[in-house]
């Protein structure tokens, strides 16, 4: 009976990523044939959602390697047992990232005459350029993880490490050199970029390797739930200093009078930042976490866990979303405020990249034996290096 009810939930789900991945393919028909006309961006509001979770998609994908790489580097062995898994996580959000951006230009020919002129003074290039080759390298260090080249998994973990930094700040670049955004103008966008990163990475980590387990019924192994207990501390001290820099941020715009700031923390976008990302998204993750961060590992702890993850993974998303769109609505030289409403092809667009995300990793850890790597790692662990 259990069988066949593992079996009904695996088609259910199989059917509802088919359903969204039917829609995107509806929606992406429809940019390829119209252009622009279907999306609810204008003159003065030119970037709708699409760039928003393009920015969400490819700082998690860059958070999971940075994170990955960082403990590669430092040979820390118990996360090492996430590196193969955060891998593959990475590439199946980024490949559907860069697919979705994409269609955001409206016409596929405008990505062959993006590659054939570049520009080296626009830092829009720069990210498009950066991003293809960490790409590259991402599939290239997921090769040789899978195939077990030691020599070549510590080259390519530092090289795609310098790779994952530099893409991250560049795509925040992108919104920080545009003078007349107060919301989006400083140096310190792409920091808060790469931080936002980090966080997105962690997160998607936890939550992804906890509901792997959950759905195909296996049990973890005590080194791999010691490795997710002790991120899961890393995570909740990173909310905690997101918690700071929010604070910081609405002080710096407040102080400033930046007019700007009345979008977000009023209207449109008031309620979402109050409660999706700031409730939502930080301060119950964060709680949920610091309670939990000295039990004994169980499966409710667990789901705490995951669930308060999938939490910040909102919050992290929220945040893009209110940051690209409301960003825009204040414009120079007098001219009227823009506005921006989404539409349904934008959100099909986004849902179904997301839904191809979970088909391509579901397929790598069915085909590709994520957890392989693990299981040949639990002999190596220096017990010197990190103690329980």
């Amino acid at each position: 009976m259990t069988g066949a009810n593992d079996r009904s939930k695996s088609l259910f789900g199989l059917a509802i990523l088919l359903v969204f991945l039917g829609i995107a393919a509806y929606s992406g028909g429809r940019a390829i044939i119209e252009g622009q006309a279907v999306y609810g961006s204008s003159n003065l509001v030119g970037w709708n959602i699409l760039i928003a979770a393009y920015a969400f998609m490819a700082l998690t994908a860059s958070g999971l390697c940075l994170t990955a790489n960082f403990f590669e580097v430092l040979q820390i062995h118990r996360f090492q047992l996430l590196q193969k898994r955060a891998h593959f996580m990475a590439i199946s959000l980024l490949v559907p990232a860069l697919g979705m951006l994409s269609l955001e230009l409206g016409r596929l020919d405008r990505v062959i005459y993006f590659v054939l002129s570049p520009n080296f003074k626009s830092p829009m290039w720069w990210m498009g350029s950066v991003y293809a080759v960490y790409l590259g390298l991402l599939l290239f260090e997921f090769w040789a993880i899978h195939n077990n080249h030691k020599k070549i998994m510590r080259a390519t973990s530092i090289i795609t490490l310098i790779f994952a930094v530099a893409a991250t700040s560049i795509l925040g670049s992108i919104f920080g050199v545009i003078l007349d955004k107060p919301l989006w103008f400083g140096s310190g966008t792409p920091v808060f970029f790469v931080f936002s990163a980090v966080v997105s990475g962690l997160a998607a980590m936890i939550a992804g390797t906890i509901l792997t387990y959950r759905l195909s019924n296996e049990t973890m192994s005590q080194e791999l739930g010691q490795a997710l207990k002790e991120l899961s501390v890393i995570l909740t001290v990173f909310l905690g200093i997101a918690l700071v820099f929010t604070v910081w941020r609405l002080i710096t715009v407040s102080y400033a009078r930046v007019p700007d700031v009345s979008y977000v923390v009023g209207s449109p976008y008031g309620l979402q930042f109050w409660f999706l990302y700031l409730t939502i998204g930080l301060i119950i993750p964060f709680i949920a976490l610091l309670k939990t961060a000295n039990k004994e590992r169980t499966a409710k702890k667990e789901n705490i866990v995951a669930g308060a993850s999938l939490m910040v993974l909102i919050g992290m998303y929220v945040d893009k979303h209110i940051f690209v769109i409301s960003g825009q609505f204040s414009q120079p030289f007098d001219i009227p405020l823009g506005t921006y409403t989404s539409t349904f092809t934008e959100w099909g667009l986004f849902f179904g990249a997301v839904a191809a995300a979970i088909t391509i990793y579901l397929f790598g850890q069915r085909k590709l034996k994520l957890d392989v790597t693990a299981k040949n790692q639990l002999n190596k662990i220096d017990t010197h290096v990190i103690s329980h």
